[in-house]
């Protein structure tokens, strides 16, 4: 089971099992494992590399008794360069409870709630018991992960939620339903991006076709999804500066190989944060739970019927994604208005668009009108705005 709340199987409390009924385990365990920054293996960190000063980052509050448990909270916000804070008028990028906390009955922590810092809940055990998920539902905590087992998730989580929003904007893109062209937008959107500064297009869609076939880019050689499982949170320049790269946009896609899972994508997009320019991300819809805490924006592809809202709101139910997150991008001419769409799935409309002409290469050919002129327009837009 993922430690995801965002996951559809955690929302639900019967989805941990009857099966697990073992007690909680203590939260004094001896001794816990602290999380291992060796020396990068990531092919493009040089052997040499100095230590970067990186962006300003938010620190990590922790709420809850000293002892292991928080000394291990503590060793990976170092580790993902953060620490933990002293004084409580300090902004958190997150906050990390205990389990205990919750079952305990306390009130939310001061990080718990719309608009404020994420709620992490940690635990030492090996799996999570059943009846922690409703507790961690209702706090609202954006995970719940078992120590040590889930260190490399915690690392993660900590480095994406501490940095400062001043890398590089994470615009996530999916489908609101089967073949609403959702990969053909992600690569125009990355080609708009091209003028404001650099720009990386990622394949996040396991089951589909290739992005890299999509762009007519197959073979190009450099890094790929298979070559990321030694990624650190530093190795985001080389990660880019290894990708191949097509018509200036830097691409990321799994070739012949297998695709991302929801450990792969995380990863990724945690090392490509704090970067300068944009990201895209092609997402299937089994991974945008994953991608969520990740994104400044998620775009909902869809074409304008009535079969395509249907479909769109489910799987908006099944992500559960904050509010403000997600956008409508409409492919007009399926029977209802673009409005329409957008007031059916209770999202604000961010584009709406006809197909582009047949034999058209997304990324390679760009036309003056149709889904290239909305996706400019919508990256102007975007980067007139702060990053959330």
């Amino acid at each position: 089971m993922t430690s995801t709340i965002a996951s559809a199987a955690d929302r639900s409390p019967s989805s941990a099992g009857p099966e697990r009924t073992s007690a909680p385990a203590s939260l004094d365990p001896s001794p816990a494992r602290a999380p291992r920054r060796p020396r990068s293996r990531f092919p493009g960190a040089g052997q040499d590399r100095a230590e970067s000063p990186g962006r300003p980052r938010r620190g990590v509050r922790w709420v809850g008794p000293e002892g292991p448990l928080r000394e291990l909270v503590a060793d990976h916000a170092t580790a993902a360069g953060s620490w933990l804070l002293e004084e409580p008028h300090e902004t958190a990028g997150c906050t990390v409870v205990p389990a205990d906390a919750l079952r305990d009955g306390a009130p939310r922590s001061p990080g718990a709630g719309p608009g404020r810092a994420p709620l992490i809940v940690v635990l030492a055990a090996e799996e999570v018991p059943a009846e922690l998920w409703p507790l961690a539902l209702e706090a609202g905590a954006h995970a719940v992960l078992p120590l040590p087992s889930a260190s490399e998730e915690l690392l993660s989580r900590l480095a994406e939620l501490t940095r400062t929003r001043s890398g590089a904007r994470l615009i996530g893109v999916t489908g609101g339903c089967g073949g609403a062209g959702a990969s053909s937008f992600a690569a125009r959107l990355a080609g708009a991006a091209r003028r404001h500064g650099p720009v990386a297009l990622l394949d996040a869609d396991p089951l589909g076709g290739g992005l890299d076939l999509l762009v007519e880019a197959s073979g190009a050689q450099g890094l790929d999804w298979s070559q990321t499982a030694s990624l650190g949170v530093d190795d985001g320049e080389a990660l880019r500066s290894g990708l191949p790269r097509i018509d200036e946009v830097h691409l990321l896609v799994a070739g012949e190989r297998p695709g991302p899972d929801q450990e792969d994508l995380p990863r990724v997009l945690a090392a490509l944060g704090p970067l300068d320019g944009t990201v895209v991300v092609d997402l299937a819809a089994a991974l945008v739970p994953c991608a969520i805490p990740h994104l400044d924006e998620l775009l909902l592809v869809l074409p304008a019927s009535d079969h395509a809202v249907r479909s769109a709101a489910r799987r908006l139910r099944e992500w559960s994604p904050p509010a403000g997150l997600t956008r409508a991008v409409v492919r007009r001419g399926g029977g209802l208005s673009a409005a329409d769409v957008a007031e059916d799935l209770d999202l604000p409309l961010a584009v709406s668009f006809r197909d582009s002409p047949r034999g058209a290469v997304p990324l390679l050919d760009v036309r003056r009108r149709g889904a290239d002129r909305a996706a400019r327009e919508l990256l102007a837009e975007l980067m007139m705005q702060e990053p959330a």
